[in-house]
């Protein structure tokens, strides 16, 4: 995708039609998937109704996803964004996939009344860090992780990896 220009691509909602590429995605991102497991997930989350997942695409073909999901909690006034994944397919990394998927989350999050978005990232993502910090995000926290027994799943993967 070393030709594709940021004009060329657009942002939609993710659809149940888009099940192989969030799992192909997915499974870049590190957390294998399969199709039918990616659209159960994805019918969870919009029946939820505080996530929303963004596809990037290229002509036809998916190339990038981005999960955000609104919260509210306690200590602060006002609601925040998280992004919960993010991940550009690895032929088309660096051609402004990400950026623009990251603007769309913004702009959504504005419209949901947010103060802040906010992202966690594995320590050894150090590319994610370097692209997170040239677009404005703050290292401000540390994240701590406490697996509980008898909850593991197969086919079941969460987002500390």
């Amino acid at each position: 995708m070393n030709a594709m220009t940021s004009l060329s691509i657009r942002i939609r909602d993710a659809a149940a039609a888009d099940a192989a590429a969030l799992s192909r995605l997915l499974g870049q991102l590190g957390y294998p998937t399969p199709p039918a497991l990616a659209v159960a997930r994805l019918a969870g989350l919009e029946a939820g109704g505080l996530t929303r997942v963004l596809i990037a695409v290229a002509g036809v073909e998916a190339i990038g996803f981005l999960a955000l999901t609104r919260l509210d909690i306690l200590p602060y006034a006002q609601p925040f964004a998280r992004i919960t994944a993010l991940c550009v397919d690895e032929s088309s990394r660096c051609a402004g996939v990400g950026r623009r998927l990251e603007e769309r989350a913004a702009e959504i999050a504005r419209g949901w009344g947010c103060e802040k978005i906010e992202v966690t990232s594995n320590r050894r993502r150090t590319r994610a860090h370097a692209f997170y910090a040239r677009y404005g995000y703050e290292d401000t926290h540390r994240c701590f992780v406490k697996r509980l027994r008898g909850t593991e799943r197969e086919g079941v993967h969460d987002a500390s990896g």
